[in-house]
């Protein structure tokens, strides 16, 4: 788990949203004339990027690349759902198994010398 990577219960909608607008809150603090977002509207396409690097950030999952097809909705809410839906997914999704290395047999291969 990177340093910033906190505890955020991931699978609880109303922890994400919340994670979510503090996050928002801080990256609108730091841009000048930037009011406090009520919503994702209220953020401008650079601002809503680096809020999805700091939830990758903070909940130490790389999450920007699925966000491509996000547009289930425009408050913190939608935005909190999306990432458990994507983190269920995730979490059920076989591990991927390591490809044979080259040169390797397949487990079901007979050896070349073996009678047949």
């Amino acid at each position: 788990m990177s340093e910033n990577a906190t505890k955020v219960d991931l699978t609880n909608v109303d922890d994400v949203e919340e994670m979510v607008r503090e996050i928002a809150r801080m990256i609108c603090a730091e841009q000048p004339d930037m009011p406090e977002p009520e919503s994702l509207r209220d953020l401008d396409s650079f601002s809503v990027v680096q809020v999805l690097l700091e939830v990758e950030n903070t909940t130490d999952r790389k999450l920007l690349e699925k966000f491509e097809d996000f547009t289930e909705g425009e408050e913190f809410r939608d935005l909190a759902a999306y990432i458990v839906k994507i983190v269920a997914e995730e979490d059920a999704a076989p591990a991927e198994t390591p490809a044979p290395t080259a040169g390797a047999a397949a487990p079901d291969a007979a050896a070349p010398d073996a009678p047949a």
